[in-house]
């Protein structure tokens, strides 16, 4: 046994022989609290939050800065209670994230209502609550007018766009077949310019509707500055043209997106990552400084603009592990050789497919951090999918038992978890310092069949 630590990042660390998230060894969270689990470390989040907070605040003097992550990339209510407690505004898609918003305490005033197909009922609750609507379609502004005037309210709203990156021949990180001038225009979100023109001159006639803002984002194509540089040139340019139908209007709130790599740049849903140096500091400089100039450029007043970011998966990736135990090992000798650890996680938790040549995540044995990697196994899931996680990896020699972490699992990864051969999704746990506490339970198999209906004829 050796005493010395290694840090694995800022709060993950090598302490005694075991893996340990921020002051707790994830070996006797397993043991505590079962596997598989999700764990996430709240001195993590913060720290990513304030980081992104101050790197653009360095740069953009003109107004506020507001961070807005995405409910999608983590919703789970401590994990937004914490946001919230930090002062972030939250981007919603939905009711059922909308809910979750409110209850993790974010003030309904800086919610985005987003979304490319929001019905009557959310646009209403909305307005009711002073939350932004943010406009997809024309339909939704005629939505807003009219229910704006029965709840006798003002529907504050904000303008996605779609501006075309006319100028950068960059392919997709996210579809690599895909350039992102041409992707960004064929996926379904946003206003397209044909209809959006028409609605600056519409939105002056109405009574019960403020346009307060415009809203971009293009999702995790690239971490290439240049794509940035060109996504706030094309909206600045987009947004001058609204201003002249809108007699000289000028945005209060920007929201640039959406679409920020996490910084360990390991996403499973990215094919194409690894490639870049830049840090949130530089993506903070290229935004505020293209923004700052272009509206220069085109007589457009910065002053008071309140700056927001919506970082995602950029906030929560590298937060959070995903433990799993090794239930059983499985191993051909002669031509065939090969070794399997079967473990209690799957591919329909972690999001990810079975049989991918490249592994999604970095694994760790939580419990034998000083022994030397001496076999090479492949790790697979629990379920009758092929199921291989992992392949081929080089690992210790693994026992029943032992506990695998799974690295950079913080972000979308929680909430893409499925039921699949009937399956108890697993819990959560939040760590903070020393201490560990469960902030999702573990789905049971009743929760799996509650909502099933059997009709008396068949009983």
């Amino acid at each position: 046994m050796t005493s010395e630590r290694r840090q694995i990042n800022q709060f993950l660390s090598i302490r005694q022989d075991r893996l340990f998230l921020e002051n707790c060894d994830l070996t006797e969270i397993a043991k505590q609290f079962g596997t598989p689990l999700f764990v996430i470390s709240e001195s993590h989040l913060r720290s990513n939050l304030r980081r992104y907070k101050n790197a653009f605040t360095k740069y953009w003097h003109e107004g506020p800065v507001r961070i807005m992550p995405s409910l999608k990339a983590s919703p789970l209510l401590a994990i937004r209670k914490v946001l919230s407690d930090e002062g972030c505004g939250c981007d919603i898609f939905g009711p059922g994230e909308l809910e979750c918003a409110l209850r993790g305490g974010v003030n309904p005033s800086e919610i985005s209502v987003n979304g490319s197909i929001k019905d009557r009922e959310i646009i209403r609750r909305g307005i009711d609550i002073g939350a932004r609507i943010v406009l997809d379609s024309p339909r939704e502004l005629e939505m807003c007018e009219e229910e704006g005037r029965a709840l006798n309210k003002i529907a504050r709203v904000m303008f996605r766009i779609k501006p075309v990156l006319s100028n950068v021949g960059v392919m997709s990180d996210f579809a690599p077949d895909y350039e992102i001038r041409d992707l960004t225009q064929l996926i379904k979100y946003g206003i397209p310019t044909a209809e959006l023109l028409p609605m600056c001159t519409r939105v002056m006639q109405l009574d019960h509707v403020e346009p307060i803002g415009i809203h971009v984002h293009i999702g995790r194509h690239s971490s290439q500055l240049e794509v940035w540089e060109s996504l706030v040139t094309q909206t600045v340019l987009l947004t001058k043209q609204m201003s002249e139908l809108m007699s000289g209007w000028i945005p209060s709130e920007v929201d640039f997106g959406g679409g920020f790599p996490s910084f360990p740049n390991t996403d499973p849903d990215v094919y194409v990552k690894g490639y870049s140096e830049h840090q949130i500091e530089d993506y903070a400089k290229v935004i505020v400084t293209t923004f700052r100039h272009t509206m220069a450029t085109v007589n457009l007043d910065c002053a008071g603009i309140t700056l927001e970011v919506e970082p995602g998966r950029g906030l929560h990736c590298d937060t959070g592990v995903h433990l799993t135990s090794v239930k059983n090992i499985k191993q051909e000798d002669g031509e065939r050789a090969r070794k399997w650890a079967e473990v209690d996680t799957s591919e329909v938790f972690l999001g990810v497919p079975g049989l991918s040549e490249e592994d999604p995540f970095a694994v760790m044995v939580a419990n034998k951090t000083d022994q030397p990697n001496s076999i090479i196994t492949d790790i697979v899931g629990l379920t009758c999918n092929a199921e291989r996680l992992c392949n081929q990896i080089e690992t210790p020699l693994l026992d029943c038992g032992d506990v695998l972490a799974l690295l950079n699992t913080g972000s979308y990864i929680e909430a893409m978890a499925a039921n699949f051969n009937a399956l108890p999704r697993p819990g959560s746990v939040l760590v903070s310092d020393t201490v560990a506490e469960l902030v999702k339970r573990h789905e049971t198999i009743d929760d799996v069949l509650a909502r099933d209906i059997i009709p008396e004829r068949l009983k």
